[in-house]
């Protein structure tokens, strides 16, 4: 049976649980958020954060929400990659209210589901939220989702309305992200597709808000502190920045981008291929396997934020399965090839700097060759013309939890 129909009749089930050791296994770092304001007692609001990606997103509304008067903010961190994200909340100046202990090695995809829809389930369970906020489509957001679905509290959703043109492909992001749309009172879509998404699968509009997407918001936030047009000035052209970590791209897919850049190396020998390591084995001991031994290739630990941003803007060129930086890297002036199938952004490749590549060698090292000779094209700036948005869009996300959760007006 394949993880796909292992997950699939793994959340099809209706049973529920209780886990009373997942609270006395909670380890509470801070419950500065949850008090009274001048109007009595203040509405909860539930984060999860797993990833790296869901902090970087989330921590625009954490910030937006914090001391406000009448709503109060718990983030969790789910355990999904505790360390990553106990150490990227601290890059970005936070701390999770609650840290569970770190997801379990377990069998498949629907194992570690299961196990994080109770534990997540326990933490809703024990603080009661008016909210639960999720991010994305994360193992962690389609379990707190569910996990909040079985309860009975409102959700949600953040970054809403993402679509492919299949519903496994890429997987499982896409099929969670279908599954949290179901469970969702209120969407907050990134970009105008995402919206047309929502509509057609019958989204009822009074529930959609389009607000831009927060990872602008912390893009713009480091671009802002760290002088973003004296940067572009210095831009290292012999660096292309590399990384991999979809579940597509495991095993042959990731020998088949490895191979392609030692051919990119062979071809151009001036260049340093920079590459930043996933710490998931599935994906890491194929690349080190095949890379590690190279000269042109710099095989890192992951970056924290802000430098990989820097590194980002001073490549020649990204190659990247990653969904974030089909975001950014057109407000860094930077090429960027996608070695997928297809995308949930196409705002991103009509902006001209990315380009969705075939999982095939050639074709990947002929596309890499002809965008490091292409003329460079200034950055697109981050405004109100910008397809996720001007870098505003926490502010627009609270305005909404006021006007929706004050008055408990869900459509």
């Amino acid at each position: 049976m394949t993880s796909a129909v292992r997950l699939r009749a793994s959340v099809m089930t209706d049973e529920t649980h209780s886990s009373l050791s997942s609270v006395e296994r909670l380890r509470t770092l801070s419950l500065r958020s949850i008090g009274t304001g001048s109007t009595g007692a203040r509405k909860v609001v539930l984060m999860f954060a797993g990833t790296r990606p869901e902090c970087i997103k989330l921590a625009p509304v954490v910030r937006a929400l914090s001391g406000h008067p009448e709503l109060a903010m718990l983030l969790i961190n789910s355990g999904q990659h505790q360390l990553a994200v106990r150490a990227c909340l601290a890059e970005l100046g936070l701390k999770a209210d609650v840290e569970l202990g770190a997801l379990p090695h377990l069998p498949n995809l629907a194992a570690s589901h299961q196990h994080l829809r109770v534990e997540l389930a326990a933490v809703a369970r024990k603080y009661d939220p008016d909210l639960v906020l999720v991010q994305g489509d994360t193992l962690t957001a389609y379990s707190a989702a569910r996990a909040a679905r079985d309860l009975g509290y409102p959700i949600a959703h953040l970054e809403a309305g993402l679509r492919t043109d299949a519903v496994l492909e890429p997987f499982p992001e896409e099929w969670f992200r279908r599954r949290i749309a179901r469970f969702a009172k209120i969407h907050f879509a990134p970009s105008r597709s995402a919206v047309e998404n929502l509509l057609a699968e019958g989204i009822d509009d009074r529930a959609l808000h389009h607000v831009g997407n927060t990872g602008i918001d912390s893009l713009r936030q480091v671009l802002d502190k760290s002088g973003h047009g004296h940067r572009q000035r210095q831009r290292v052209r012999s660096t292309v920045l590399v990384t991999l970590h979809r579940r597509a791209n495991y095993d042959r897919n990731a020998v088949i981008v490895c191979d392609a850049l030692i051919g990119l190396a062979s071809a151009r020998q001036d260049l340093r291929i920079l590459f930043p390591v996933h710490p998931n084995p599935r994906v890491s001991a194929t690349i080190r396997r095949r890379l590690e031994a190279h000269p042109s290739i710099d095989l890192v630990e992951p970056m924290r934020y802000q430098h990989f941003i820097e590194c980002a803007e001073r490549a020649a060129l990204i190659i990247s399965d990653s969904g974030g930086i089909q975001e950014e890297a057109p407000h860094l002036g930077t090429p960027l090839l996608v070695p997928r199938c297809n995308t949930e952004r196409p705002e991103s490749i009509e902006t001209g700097f990315v380009q969705l590549i075939p999982i095939d060698r050639d074709r990947i090292v002929r596309a890499a060759l002809d965008a490091l000779v292409s003329p460079r094209r200034p950055a697109l700036p981050i405004d109100d013309r910008a397809p996720f948005g001007a870098g505003n869009a926490a502010q627009r996300v609270v305005s909404i939890l006021e006007s929706t959760l004050l008055s408990q007006a869900y459509a």
